[in-house]
């Protein structure tokens, strides 16, 4: 699994915890054992189509409606390589699915980024900077809506946040998050 994938799990989990928190009136009043029941099946019924729970987000203008094109900083002596929200969204989606699952080489979203004429050259869109930079830039812009939206302060005390980030990874861990 790369980056990539993470940023994708990240991310899903980001925009699942604003709709939940949207949707607090079916569940906060219910008995503890009762409100996780009904949490749990709120993010089951989400799923795990990132273009879904974006397409949320953007609905409900958490997230801005954009086109703009970001450009990937890798393929260097290749030609450089854009790409839409459309198509960085489904780059961080297809993350997921190949890592999980077996997809024949045919249906790999590489195939999708020919790098030459050449059918065997291809650019990977999963190993590039671009997601990566998208999937942080959201994640941070739904933080910050969280943050206003809710009055939640996200800590940054490593003793709140989690015990299982080694110590030497605490400091990368909270640039990755910070702004």
């Amino acid at each position: 699994m790369n980056t990539a994938h993470y940023c994708n799990h990240g991310l899903e989990k980001i925009c699942k915890a604003y709709i939940l928190a949207q949707s607090t009136s079916m569940w906060e009043y219910l008995p503890e054992n009762k409100a996780l029941v009904q949490v749990n099946k709120i993010a089951k019924n989400l799923g795990h189509n990132l273009k879904v729970l974006i397409n949320c987000l953007q609905s409900r203008n958490v997230l801005p409606v954009s086109s703009r094109n970001q450009k990937s900083s890798k393929n260097k002596g290749h030609r450089a390589v854009s790409y839409s929200e459309d198509e960085l969204v489904e780059i961080l989606a297809a993350t997921y699915i190949e890592a999980r699952y077996p997809i024949p080489e045919s249906a790999q979203i590489h195939r999708r980024y020919p790098l030459s004429k050449s059918p065997k050259m291809f650019s990977c869109p999963i190993r590039e900077t671009a997601p990566i930079k998208y999937a942080r830039k959201t994640a941070l812009a739904v933080l910050s809506k969280i943050t206003s939206d809710f009055s939640v302060t996200i800590p940054q005390d490593k003793k709140c946040v989690s015990s299982r980030i080694p110590d030497d990874r605490w400091k990368k861990f909270q640039n990755v998050f910070s702004k």
